[in-house]
């Protein structure tokens, strides 16, 4: 997959996090201090996914089991990723391997911090409405608190084939839905609970290396910092459009089945880069 195709994507993802102004947006708390969320998963990949979140989002474990068919043949998927404020680590059960990379927040914090006093004052100014420049030119947008789901806000991220439902002004999605280049899934949060997950849930699995993911280090850097330059300046972005887009707007065609696989572990690595 092309770079400017993974920068398309990891703004999607990235978009519900631009619609609280802060004096550092990327230092907002959850509403809530600790909680266990459970998700189903449908369409090509099927099963299950539990968030546990502690310190108001500053640690989250996310486990994920489902099963897929490819080529004709069913195979099962079994994964963590554990989120700190400094790294990710995701880790494959199947494969027994494990990776980690810096966690994007903390750069988007650093890139931000970095800013002048005048320019942190423009970053502040803008990313209240950046969503909806960012996703202008994949024909989407961000629209904030149209839906409630299990008793919470959600803003409402489209574009490239996704629709993402957020809890307001976080990245914690609780209704996601993609129909992109014949991949489709869907993920809906089932339950909240509020309350204490055990601590083991936040340990790293014994027995497997974690090899450090300097690319994804990069790539995340990158991202960082043409977000910082866009919210500086949206014209910037303005400008770019038609780059993060790799030309004008179009339908999408169908990949064969066997790439699909490759596919989905692109949007997997994404998903890595911005903390889910």
């Amino acid at each position: 997959m092309k770079l400017n195709s993974l920068v398309v994507a990891a703004l999607i993802l990235l978009a519900p996090s631009l619609t609280v102004a802060a004096s550092n947006p990327w230092s907002a708390k959850l509403p809530f201090e600790q909680a266990v969320i459970t998700y189903e998963i449908s369409g090509m990949e099927a099963g299950r996914e539990v968030l546990y979140i502690k310190d108001f989002g500053g640690h989250t474990a996310r486990y994920r089991e489902t099963s897929r068919t490819i080529l004709g043949l069913i195979q099962k998927s079994s994964s963590i990723e554990i989120t700190t404020p400094d790294w990710v680590y995701s880790f494959d059960l199947q494969k027994r391997t494990g990776s980690k990379s810096i966690n994007p927040q903390k750069l988007m914090s650093e890139e931000y911090d970095k800013l002048s006093a005048a320019d942190k004052q423009k970053v502040e100014e803008n990313v209240l409405h950046m969503g909806n420049v960012f996703m202008g030119g994949l024909q989407g947008s961000v629209e904030q608190n149209v839906e409630e789901i299990l008793g919470y806000y959600c803003d409402k991220t489209t574009g490239l084939g996704s629709t993402v439902y957020s809890i307001h002004g976080t990245g914690i999605s609780l209704l996601s839905e993609t129909d992109l280049m014949g991949i489709k899934i869907r993920s809906v949060a089932t339950s909240i609970e509020k309350g204490g997950a055990d601590k083991t849930y936040f340990e790293l699995p014994q027995g497997i290396a974690v090899q450090h993911d300097k690319e994804a280090d990069q790539m995340a850097q990158m991202i960082a910092q043409q977000t910082i330059a866009a919210l500086k300046d949206p014209e910037i972005m303005r400008k770019k459009e038609q780059g993060f887009m790799g030309g004008p707007s179009g339908g999408q065609p169908a990949i064969p089945e066997e790439d699909q696989l490759e596919m989905e572990e692109a949007m997997k690595t994404i998903r890595g880069l911005l903390g889910n």
